[in-house]
């Protein structure tokens, strides 16, 4: 399914991805030279955001800087954030507060961390001094064990541009012999670009162009979805459970796919890179294989200026139902949304029963979120559901902020780590995924269970053309097709019969107009022109019926009131502007709308393309692979105007 492989590539990094890289140590003074006070004679991983610790755990310094707003300021730099005697600004070869960014600090030399105090002093007045627990892997060391180091092609090129995903493949172990993957460690070439790094496993080898060198990837390929690996800015490595690995050989993953994010703020043209994976390996198969597991909704839009916005996802028991086996046993459990995130929870459900908390509602840091282990693992039963929150402030924005992989664009996403995992079959097939478009769950859609009903929406008569084919017959008879626009009768028809008795098409429930394109979508395609239609003539009058409301509303308010109104301003021939006489503005707001639904549908129709959806019959139809530029590749959808006939670029 080209939707949910787009978002298990975009959002893999979740399970413990990190923002602090080096854009943050840029706006300190000696960002990049503080000592670590942990380990002598080694840097500081992360100034401000203390990513490797985790946010619960963020020294003084870093809790004050975010303040600050993420920038240096002379307050910030007159502090004393650990209290150790020093200002900020001392500790970091700012003494006299005057550093901008870009310039040449005052000291280069005899720095200081301003978060930790140093151990033995006796001045101290925070207690942030415990130092971050060291990376440990004792499974790593065994003799047994094998190590290989998968890097892309030396000094690559790194795009002048903010951010570019790049993927190259490697074969991991093309025997019939079988071993287990339990770990891994970054080999980072090039810390001022590296943003993330995911390993996906292929289940058949890769077009040999990414074998040859690194090629621009939108995300993760179709045929390498399983993640097996991720490494994220503060992180020392990866060490699975010690009953789980990933199998490698045999009849498990052969082929696998390194994909890199580079953050290229400054779009300089300069930079190369060279980064990848140390992957241990250990030819004494463990007892079962692990897998990784993700849900979340696919489809958000965040207003401006919101102080909460609110997206949840239930991936339903009919779900797994179905697709789980057998009982699964959770490992770990992570939450991930992009800045303008502030709280999260994931939770595990039984008969409408509340299981677990596997990951309890609490702020959420996009520089620093969180991966909870479970040691012994949590039971995850067939039949047993997961729901995903997501909390949103946008008070921050002018502009409406919609789903995408960029970190200025918004996810809801969560992740498990689980056992066992059937590494015989493909994603699709054991719910590697269970993504939801404006609340229909992708699994549901491809089940085949009927009927399929969500939110007191039939989709099964959706999909099968009944229900669309009822209501155009029913708008037809009621005039809402007019050349002349929705005229009363149809206005009529809308408020009083077809929104308040039928949950398919109701305007009131937030993205019920989404959801609607998204089933239309599914429909057979020789019966699409009549969802089509439906659907463009219900939005035109949906359009038309709000309009005239607020204009009526306006008038009505204005001939209550005790100001002169606009008949005595213009002369008692005027009669008010009343929505009879609104025609033109209607049609031509009408056709404008026309355009803007053409957009949406034609995006909703590209992003829903591919399993558990009909593939297009003819040319006209077809749905051209994302590019890899970005995913507004998916904008550029042919998509066959069904009144007129003719293909409109959009």
């Amino acid at each position: 399914m080209k939707l949910g492989i787009s978002l298990i590539a975009t959002a893999a990094v979740v399970l413990q991805t990190v923002h602090g890289y080096s854009s943050f140590k840029s706006r300190i003074p000696n960002g990049d030279r503080v000592p670590n006070p942990c380990q002598v004679g080694t840097i500081w991983a992360g100034v401000g955001h203390e990513s490797a610790v985790g946010a619960d755990t963020r020294n003084k310094f870093g809790l004050d800087f975010k303040a600050a707003g993420l920038q240096w300021t002379v307050d910030l730099c007159r502090k004393d954030s650990d209290g150790d005697g020093l200002t900020n600004g001392q500790e970091l070869g700012d003494p006299d507060c005057v550093w901008k960014v870009g310039a040449t600090p005052a000291r280069t030399t005899g720095l200081s961390h301003p978060g930790i105090c140093e151990f033995g002093s006796t001045k101290c007045s925070n207690a942030w001094n415990v130092c971050p627990k060291a990376f440990s892997c004792p499974a790593m060391n065994d003799p047994s064990v094998t190590v290989r180091n998968f890097t892309i092609n030396k000094n690559t090129p790194v795009p002048a541009k903010e951010t570019t995903y790049v993927c190259q493949a490697f074969e991991l172990n093309n025997t019939a012999t079988p071993v287990h993957l339990i770990g891994s460690k970054p080999i980072i070439d090039n810390k001022n670009v590296m943003h993330h790094m995911i390993m996906y496993a292929c289940s058949s080898k890769p077009n040999q162009t990414f074998f040859d060198a690194p090629q621009e990837c939108f995300m993760a390929r179709s045929d390498c979805n399983e993640i097996v690996n991720l490494w994220a800015f503060g992180l020392e490595g990866e060490c699975y459970n010690n009953n789980t690995g990933y199998r490698i050989g045999g009849e498990g993953y052969r082929y696998a796919m390194l994909e890199l994010h580079w953050n290229n703020p400054a779009k300089l043209s300069t930079y190369t890179d060279s980064s990848g994976l140390a992957l241990y390996f250990t030819p004494n198969l463990r007892k079962y294989d692990q897998g990784t597991a993700m849900y979340g909704e696919g489809n958000l839009v965040l207003p401006p200026r919101q102080p909460v916005v609110n997206f949840n996802h239930t991936c339903p028991s009919v779900c797994t139902e179905k697709y789980h086996t057998e009982t699964r046993y959770i490992t770990g459990a992570g939450i991930h949304m992009h800045g303008y995130g502030v709280q999260g929870r994931i939770s595990l459900w039984r008969n409408g029963t509340l299981v677990k908390d596997l990951h309890p509602l609490q702020a959420y840091d996009y520089n620093s979120p969180k991966m909870n282990m479970f040691d012994p693992p949590i039971e995850y039963r067939r039949g047993d559901e997961v729901k995903t929150e997501c909390y949103f402030s946008t008070l921050k924005s002018n502009k409406t902020i919609y789903f995408g992989e960029g970190t200025s664009d918004e996810m809801c996403l969560s992740f498990l780590s689980y056992y066992p995992n059937n590494v015989s079959k493909p994603n699709s097939e054991k719910l590697g995924s269970c993504i939801a478009v404006s609340g229909i769950n992708m699994c549901w859609v491809q089940s085949g269970i009927e009927p399929h009903i969500e939110r007191e929406c039939n989709i099964t008569d959706m999909r099968n053309g009944n229900l669309t084919e009822q209501v155009s017959a029913e708008m037809t008879a009621n005039g809402c097709f007019s050349k002349t626009g929705c005229n009363p009768k149809c206005r009529d028809y809308l408020n009083n019969t077809l929104w308040p008795s039928n949950a398919c098409y109701d305007p009131k429930r937030a993205l019920q107009m989404t959801e609607t394109m998204a089933t239309g979508y599914l429909i057979n395609q020789s019966r699409k022109p009549t969802f089509i239609k439906t659907l463009y003539g219900q939005s035109f009058c949906q359009q038309e019926v709000a309009m005239l409301s607020t204009l009526d509303q306006k008038a009505a308010t204005i001939s209550a009131s005790t100001t002169p109104t606009t008949n005595q301003v213009l002369g008692s021939s005027y009669t008010g502007l009343k929505s009879e006489h609104l025609l033109i503005i209607i049609i031509v707001c009408s056709c404008l709308g026309f355009i803007i639904i053409i957009a949406i549908l034609g995006v909703a129709a590209s992003k829903l393309g591919g399993d558990g959806f009909p593939k297009p019959t003819d040319g006209a139809d077809k749905v051209p692979a994302a590019g890899p530029q970005d995913n507004k590749a998916y904008l550029y959808n042919e998509y066959e105007n069904s009144a007129s006939g003719h293909k409109t670029q959009l």
